[in-house]
């Protein structure tokens, strides 16, 4: 289990309520953070990991096939930075169950805005680079928030520790 925590602007795009109790997850990961920006008028989707800022870009195609496609390309991701692939199944099949809720991290959100802007650069520079390639290229960006680690960098140090127990 995991939680996707929504920002208001996404949370109203999604098709149904959100629980007020949540239940604890149970991945390594731990809870995601989605919002909504547009790359020129093309609509996308950026979930950041809240530990890690490990960042997926999404078109916002439907929101109902928005979750699995986010599935597919941070398994994309995740075997782009090497995590082991028993570690990247072990990893989705607990996030196969989701759950969303509107809390969300000041952190994360600030990281987030960070990131679009460098969305926005690099695709000035070269405009041909697709979104799971900026996800790739966003996980070797350092962060002040992770001590001037990247992404990448802080999801093997989270992944590698023992999974978190119920």
């Amino acid at each position: 289990m995991t939680t996707v925590n929504c920002t208001l602007k996404f949370a109203k795009r999604l098709p149904f309520g959100l629980p007020e109790k949540l239940l604890p997850n149970t991945n390594r990961l731990g809870s995601w953070c989605a919002n909504t920006f547009n790359i020129s008028r093309i609509p996308c989707i950026m979930v950041t990991n809240e530990q890690t800022l490990l960042t997926v870009l999404v078109l916002f195609k439907n929101v109902q096939t928005f979750y699995p496609r986010f599935m597919v390309s941070l398994e994309q991701l995740l075997q782009a930075i090497r995590v082991p692939k028993p570690i990247v199944g072990e990893e989705l099949r607990e996030m196969h169950y989701v759950q969303f809720t509107r809390h969300t991290n000041r952190t994360t959100l600030g990281s987030m805005n960070d990131f679009v802007f460098q969305v926005r650069a690099h695709l000035y520079q070269d405009n041909h680079l697709t979104l799971d390639q900026m996800s790739l290229r966003l996980s070797e960006t350092p962060c002040g928030p992770l001590k001037y680690k990247d992404p990448r960098e802080a999801t093997w140090e989270l992944i590698h520790r023992p999974p978190p127990t119920n």
